[in-house]
């Protein structure tokens, strides 16, 4: 692959996206265990996926869970990585006992509470996770800061044919990448995903 970045492929629902990422060498797969989301994915479907599928880390995503809760089901399940989207104080992530990847809403955060949100965070976290539907180009300065400074992961606004422009201008650590559901059991077209690859991998 051309960019250095990662990929990271969210939210896994079936076992064809795992393999998928796996196949692919893609380095994350993300699984939601926030029961508000309608991505939600019972911890023993996501536990069968996982034990089928090798060669990407194990993301789980939370909601607004108890830190107990997230610990004891990240330990059930092995997982690889924490991702929060919650207000959890930063002192209190080291009890979770997983590497954390703090998720971050641009939608409501302008540039001097990202900037005092990720340095409260980063002694805590091995990463962030930027979400939102922001006009990336309005908020280009601090985001090619961002990046610059701690490892990100795009999950901002981008399209298939400006995908290698924002990996050239921003340099993030890694981009997140939609897995839409199955068709049916064990059936799903890859022709989006497959699209992003050959835009990423092209010279």
């Amino acid at each position: 692959m051309a960019t250095s970045s990662k990929l990271k492929l969210s939210p896994i629902t079936n076992l064809s996206d795992a393999r998928f990422a796996a196949a692919e060498g893609i380095a994350y797969m993300g699984f939601c265990f926030d029961p508000s989301s309608a991505d939600f994915l019972l911890p023993i479907k996501a536990k069968e996926i996982i034990e089928w599928t090798s060669g990407s880390h194990t993301v789980g995503e939370f909601g607004d869970q108890e830190l107990q809760d997230i610990a004891e089901l990240s330990e059930l399940l092995n997982l690889d990585i924490v991702l929060l989207s919650n207000a959890i104080l930063p002192d209190e992530l080291p009890q979770i006992g997983k590497p954390i990847i703090k998720a971050i809403n641009l939608n409501v955060m302008d540039s001097v509470q990202l900037a005092n949100e990720l340095c409260a965070y980063a002694p805590y976290c091995d990463g962030f996770q930027l979400n939102g539907t922001i006009e990336i180009s309005e908020r280009e300065g601090e985001l090619i800061e961002a990046c610059a400074q701690y490892k990100i992961i795009w999950n901002l606004p981008f399209a298939t044919e400006n995908v290698k422009q924002i990996l050239h201008t921003y340099k993030p650590y890694a981009i997140n990448l939609l897995a839409g559901s199955e068709e049916k059991t064990g059936m799903k077209e890859y022709d989006e995903l497959y699209a992003v690859l050959d835009a990423i991998s092209a010279n």
